[in-house]
This record gives structure tokens, sequence and C-alpha cells, in this order.
């Protein structure tokens, strides 16, 4: 009786067909297959699956060359193909490689600045245990009203004193300072910090010895950039370096150079001297037990095991033995009934503190939206040409699978095809993002460049971005195209040709995201246009602001009204504590009658009104011939006396004023915007008292030969004050300057808005002439029975039209949340009218009808009888 017949498992001889895939592969396995049953029934199934399976491994090596052989063959059929198709319809081509092109280098700019901001801080070796603490400040709802960074002077020692977790501290004080080596002299941006800093942070110094660069009282070190900028090729260790501190230069060793800080650090330094240098100083000196007094961000490293919850239990604790009377206080003035303490300390983790403070998140998802939009328009592109040439390709589709082609070949062709183009795409957009990288770090504000060779994750998203947009861009030739049944499309059934729903739907998306950035680009433009003429109450126009920097503001002003006063294109010379247009506060908080007071101080000379043009509503100005004016009057504005409910308030002392004897009213000014015009005008008062000091000369001068009143004023200040380089700047420049980010920001939502009606009336172009092309014998028969060329040009335009109006009407509700959004950052505003829609649908409207109409007009003066010789 013969032995049962036993199968070898199924898996090992599907793998073993699919090696072999030969004529008489049949033959073969039938062989094994025997010899497999009979050492199955001698030696058991463990010896003939042992042998069945080395036979599978042994044919392996004959299906991975057959692989290679016949991937390489095709691949090179593709290629060639694929260049076939580029060389014949060389427009469609252009437009394709060149709309993804684009979009690949906004892609690959914004990858750069996302990244950018998303690896904040991550160079530190122990950054996950650094940490920032600030104060957190609660509304009585128990939700966050702000956070401020600054902390008193003794906040970081004793905090590493009495909570074990903290191990180390760092206390940083940035000044400006006039940093002089030899006959070069410069004001400097100075860091002053513990000498712990090297402990905490990763800045590597090139040359000193990390734990004694910062002992002394009068070390310094330097970046590498500052050692080049002071001494040249000399070396800089162990040389002296003058620094003019409290008025008095003071010579500092040079103790150490760090490397370069990278640009996506939170801590920036190119000269950094010791903390306790600046606790020396005249300002600090009476301050070193002062808890009521912040100034300076305090970061801490934290125990490897130490728990942030735990830590900041203890910094509340901490807080209240501080304020031990505050929360009473608050709570007694009835300025406080909430359930948790008005105010606190706590942790803030060095990674989120950029993404929190110096930047907000929402604009990296806005530059990748803005990005993505525009790849997407480009790829659209794609797979609305691919659907008009639906028809042709179709043909190809037919014959090459009545010839045997399977589905998963057709698809590997289209998306090959795609991928190929997608290559050439990359080469070409990185090309032109190269050439776009200086033009946008400026607009970003940061340096930042591609480095293909040590940086791996830009290669990683640069083949990521590739194989995304092939996919994307191919996806309907490989998906659809490969669907097409040969009798259907041999017996010209299908009747595509770019006019489906889905070809439409696809061009009223391509242009609702035109839309949307040209909306954005038009109020963008317009509210920075207001900012840049609204009246602000004074004269910014030709007025010079010089820094006194630690000078005596009032005796320089004195001098250099002597000194110039005379000067025919001088027209008024003034001092002041504070620059006009300022961004945050430079005042006082206080509480009256129970209700709390924010005032800004501003200390002013008594011809300020006067040199800044500032009109008064009511009262009288300062007058230099009274003496009590000096010390104990006031003007205020009209936020001031609305704030205060004061019906008649001039002789009426300042209500609740903390410095001393309360000045009297005298004058009140109309709310001119001596803040950015992000902020509400608030109270503000002006005193000829010195509060913060006079740290800026206003010096009004004619607009004729300013270069030459300039150059007067330069050597006046030379004379004068021989030990400080003159340091000015136009004050209707420097107020500009405040919006500068806004302005970035227009101009990068303009980039992106040509580009994307530049790349959406491309593809445009493209379609409308697939569609005449395919409408031709209409077109003929149309003209042969009088249709006029105003008729057929109607014809072919107003399909086309009617999609980029749809796309208007769906952009400008989302255009118009956006914008408002953005709109609310500004307490002075543009409305947001209905003219600034509409003239953007007029706009997309006439770029699109001008795209379509040239196909149109060629097809309406092409000759009939051709038309209808077509095909």
């Amino acid at each position: 009786m013969p032995a049962p017949s036993i199968q070898p498992p199924r898996l090992a001889a599907w793998l073993l067909r699919l090696c072999l895939h030969e004529v008489d592969a049949d033959i073969v396995l039938g062989d094994l297959e025997e010899t497999y049953q009979v050492l199955y029934h001698q030696y058991g199934p463990a010896a003939a699956h042992r042998w069945y399976w080395s036979q599978v491994l042994r044919s392996i090596p004959r299906l991975a060359y057959r692989t290679l052989y016949w991937s390489c063959a095709m691949l090179k059929n593709y290629f060639k193909i694929a260049l076939r198709n580029f060389k014949k319809h060389k427009g469609y081509a252009f437009i394709n490689v060149f709309g993804l092109a684009v979009g690949i280098a906004f892609c690959a700019l914004i990858f750069l600045f996302v990244r950018d901001e998303l690896t904040f801080d991550q160079f530190h070796e122990h950054g996950d245990q650094i940490y920032r603490v600030h104060y957190l400040r609660y509304h009585p709802d128990g939700s966050l009203k702000g956070t401020n960074p600054n902390l008193p002077i003794p906040a970081g020692p004793t905090m590493h004193a009495e909570i074990p977790e903290i191990e180390r501290f760092v206390r940083f004080g940035p000044e400006r300072h006039f940093v002089r080596y030899k006959d070069n002299t410069v004001r400097q941006g100075v860091l002053y910090a513990d000498p712990s800093l090297f402990e905490v942070f990763s800045f590597p110094l090139q040359h000193g010895d990390p734990a004694t660069a910062l002992a002394g009282l009068n070390t310094v070190v330097l970046s590498e950039k500052a050692a080049r900028q002071y001494f040249g090729v000399e070396d800089p260790m162990g040389k002296l370096l003058s620094i003019r501190i409290d008025e008095i230069y003071e010579d500092f060793t040079v103790t150490g150079i760090a490397q370069t800080v990278p640009g996506n650090s939170t801590i920036q330094f190119d000269v950094l001297l010791p903390f306790a240098r600046l606790l020396t100083t005249d300002h600090f000196r009476d301050d070193l037990d002062r808890w009521d007094m912040v100034a300076f961000p305090t970061y801490v490293t934290l125990g490897e095991h130490a728990q942030e919850e735990e830590v900041n239990q203890k910094l509340r604790a901490f807080y209240e033995q501080r304020y031990p009377d505050y929360e009473q206080n608050m709570r007694e003035s009835g300025r406080w009934d909430g359930a948790g303490p008005p105010q606190t300390f706590a942790l803030q983790p060095l990674y989120d503190i950029h993404l929190t403070t110096a930047s907000d998140p929402i604009y990296s998802y806005i530059l990748s939206g803005i990005a993505l939009a525009i790849l997407l328009i480009a790829c659209i592109n794609f797979m609305t040409l691919a659907l008009g040439r639906s028809a042709t390709r179709g043909k190809e589709v037919g014959i090459r699978k009545v010839v045997g082609a399977q589905r998963r070949q057709l698809i590997g062709q289209f998306w090959g095809e795609a991928v190929l183009m997608s290559v050439f795409s990359l080469v070409l957009g990185l090309l032109l993002a190269t050439g776009f990288l200086p033009v946008f770090n400026e607009l970003a504000g940061k340096e930042l460049y591609f480095d293909y060779a040590a940086d791996g994750l830009t290669l990683a998203m640069l083949a990521g971005l590739v194989l995304f947009t092939g996919l994307v861009a191919g996806s309907y030739p490989a998906l659809v195209l490969s669907g097409f049944k040969p009798v259907d499309v041999l017996k010209s059934r299908l009747r595509l040709n770019g006019s489906n729903g889905f070809t439409k739907s696809l061009v009223v998306v391509q242009f609702a995201l035109s839309v949307f950035l040209i909306i954005g680009t038009l109020i963008m433009n317009r509210q920075l246009d207001y900012v840049r003429t609204k009246d602000l109450g004074f004269d910014q126009e030709q007025v010079v602001v010089i820094r006194t920097s630690g000078l005596d503001g009032r005796r320089v002003s004195r001098h250099f009204r002597d000194a110039v006063g005379s000067h025919a294109k001088i027209r008024g010379i003034t001092a002041a504590g504070n620059t006009l247009g300022y961004r945050g506060s430079s005042g006082v908080r206080f509480d009256h009658e129970g209700k709390t007071h924010n005032i800004d101080l501003i200390s002013v000379e008594a011809d300020f009104l006067d040199v800044m043009d500032i009109d008064l509503v009511a009262g009288r100005s300062f007058d230099p011939n009274l003496a009590t004016d000096s010390t104990e009057t006031a003007l205020v504005n009209e936020a001031f006396v609305k704030d205060f409910d004061m019906a008649a308030p001039l002789g009426q002392p300042i209500p609740g004023f903390p410095f001393g004897q309360a000045p009297i009213i005298v004058g009140v000014t109309p709310d001119f915007n001596y803040q950015v015009l992000y902020q509400e005008v608030g109270p503000v008062m002006l005193s000829m008292r010195n509060f913060w000091g006079f740290r800026y000369l206003f010096v009004r001068i004619s607009p004729d030969d300013m270069p030459g009143t300039l150059e007067t004023l330069r050597t006046t200040w030379a004379a004068l004050t021989p030990d400080v380089p003159f340091s000015y700047f136009f004050l209707d420049e420097e107020i500009q300057g405040l919006y500068r980010s806004d302005q970035r920001w227009a101009q990068i939502i303009h980039y992106a808005s040509l580009f994307a009606i530049l790349i959406a009336c491309l593809g445009l172009f493209g379609l409308a002439s697939l569609t005449v092309t395919g409408r031709t014998k209409e077109i003929g028969i149309r003209k042969v029975l009088g249709a006029s060329s105003t008729r057929i040009v109607t014809l072919v335009s107003k399909d086309f039209v009617r999609l980029v109006l749809i796309g208007v009407v769906l952009a400008a509700p989302v255009a118009y949340l956006a914008m408002h959004r953005w709109l609310d950052t500004f307490a002075f505003r543009v409305d947001l009218s209905w003219p600034i829609f509409l003239l953007a649908g007029l706009i997309a409207l006439l770029v699109a009808a001008l795209t379509v109409s040239y196909q149109a007009i060629r097809a309406a003066l092409a000759d009939p009888v051709k038309a209808l010789r077509y095909e």
C-alpha cells in the first residue's frame, strides 16, 4: 500500500514557485514535492521541512537577481517613457515641474524655520533639568493673569540654600555699556552672569577655564565675534578691555573666549561680566537684600530625580515666607477673593521659554500651512492636467492593457513618472530655496542655512517631501487612469478632458487658497499703512533722538542747548526719561480708594510739549521760570483723568501718589500715543522730576541739509562728552521699526500670494489649453455657423471664471475670521470692510480671465477649416 501524499508547507511552496518562475517550474516543483514526501516518510516531518526550506533559501538569490534585473529594466523603461512624455508635452511638463519646485522651495525654507523654532535651547547637555523661576499672577477665578520672568536679587541664592532639589542657580543682568579697546569704542550689549553659568548651560569655552572665567570682579568673557571685533587677529587672552560703568571706564581682564552662541538660544551674549560686579554699581548696591524689587531672570537646575510639581509646591511655600502679608492685604482691600494665592513663584522649563515668551508657535503653524498650501496648489496642477490629458493617456492605458500589462505595472509607471518629476522639481526647488534663503532670513530675522551633508534630518525631510509630492501629485493617474477598461477606452466611451466635477473642485480649491492669501496681503498692508500714517498726537518727523548713555541728561541737554541752540537748522532741544512709541510700561502700580491704577511716569523738561508739538486740552504747560514746576506740578492725559474719575483735575494733587509729596495737576494733554499701537493709551503723568533718569535727548531739526546738521550734532557731542560715542536714531524710523515683525509677516504673505496665484494660473493656463484642444471641432463648427469671436471667448472662459468666483466666495469667510484675529492684536486697527474682499476677488478673477482668455482668443482666431480637419 503506497504511503499517503504529504504536501510541503504552503508558504514554502509559494515562495519556491515565486523564486523559480520558469517555464518548467511545475516539473521542478513536482520533483521537489516527490523528494519531500520520501524524506517525510523515511526521516520524519522535521527533516523534510529542513530540506524543503533549504531549497527555498537556495532559490532566493535567483529571485533577488531577477527582481533587481527586471526592476532596473522597468525603471529604465519608465524613465524613457517619462522623458518622452516630458519632451512631447513641454508646456505641461514645465507647469508641473516649476509649480512643484516653488512648492518644494517654500516647504524647504519653512522646514528650516520651524525646526529652528522647535529646537530652541535643545543643544544644552542637561536642558531637561534647567528651569527659569518666574512669577505667576492669577485672576480670582484661577485663570492665569500674567507672568514676570524677573526675580529679586537674593531669590537665587536663597532658593538654592533652602530647597534641596535646586542644585545650582544662575542670575542674568542684561545691560548696555560702552566697551573700548585702544581707539575702538562701541556701545555694546553686556550680560552679567553668575560664575555657575558654564556649569548650568552648555556654552563651551575655546580658551579659558569655565570654573574661574567669571570668578573675579574685573574679569570678562568674550564671544568669538566680540574677540574678533575688538582684537582682530591678536590673542585676546589676558589683555585688558575698558568698559564704562557708573560713568567711569574700568579695565577688565579677558579670561575666556566662548564659542559662538547658536542662533536658537534664548540666552545670547557677546560680552560676559560677573554678576557680582553688577551688584557693586550705584544702581544696585543698596538693593542686595530687597525682596520688593524685581530685576533679574534667574535659572536653576534640579537634581536628576527631582519632580517639577514637588519643587513648585516648595516654591509656593517659599513665596509665602517672603511675602507673608501680600495675600491678606489683597483680601482685606477687596482686591482678591480667589480660592488660591493671587501670586506665587513657579518653574518654567527651559524648552518652553521661547515658544511661550519670545515666539508664538502659531506662527510656525501658519508658515507650515502656507507652504503646504502652495505645494498643494502645485500638486493640484499635476492632477488637473492629468485629468485634462486623460483621453490621451487613456488610450495608452487601453493599448498597454490589451498587450498584457497588469494594473500594478501601470500604477508603478504613473507613480514612477510623478516621483521622477518630483526629483526634477526637487533639484530646481533647492536651487530656488538657496537663492531665496538670504531674503527669507531677512524676513524671518534668523540666520538659517542648508547643510545637506551633516544634517540627516534635512535629507530625510527632502526625501520624504519628494516621495509625498510624487505620491500625491501622481495619485489620480496612478489610481484612476490605470483602472480604465480597454474596451471603454478604445471605443471612446470615456468623456473626461478636464471637465468632470473632480477637476472643477480642484480648481476651486486652488483659487480659494490663492484668494485667501491675497485677502491677507491686502488687509495686512492696509493695517501697516494705517500704522505708518496714523496721527500719534505728536510730530515724529525730523526728530533726532540721542541716547545719553548713563550721562546726566539734564546737564547734557543744557550744554547742548547752549552749544547749538542758535543753529539755524535746529528748531528745538529737550530731554525725557523715555522715548515715544515704546513697547511695555514705564510706570508704577498703586492702589487708591480700593482700585488699582497703572500709571506711566515720564520725566520731561519744561519745553517737551513745545518741541514734540503736543497740544493741551486744558491748563498750561511747565514754566521753566517757576522753580516749583520742577518738583511740585505735573501734566496728565485725558486717560488719566478718566481713570481717576476726576471732574475738575486742574489744581488737584495726583491721587494716591506713591513717591512723596503728590504733585499738582496744572495741565491736561490729549491721549497721544506714547506707546505702540498694540496698546490702548493708558494713564500717563508728565513731570519734571527725575524718576528714571533723562535718558534721551530730542532734537528737532530742519529737513534742509540733514547730513550737515547731523554732523554738527556729532561734533558738538564729541566736544561735550569725548568718552561717550554719539549714538542716535530718528524717532519716526524707530517707531516704524516697532512693527517690523508685522511688516515681515506681511511680506511673507505677499510673496506667498504671488507664487500661489502664479502657480494656480499656470495650471489654469494648461487646463484651458487642454479644454480648447478637446473642443477644437466644436469651436470650428460654431464658427462656420456664424459664432463671433467674442462668443467663442465667452464660451471657453465662462466655466473657468465661474469656478474662480466660487473659490472667492469660499475663501472670503475663512479669510475674514483669520484676519479679524490678527487685527485683534492691535488696539488701533482698520475695519474689515467688504471693498477689501471685493478687490481680492476682482484681482483673482482678472488674473484668471487673462490667463484663460489667451487660449480662448487663440481658439477664436483659428481657421475653422483646420479645426474641422482636426483628427
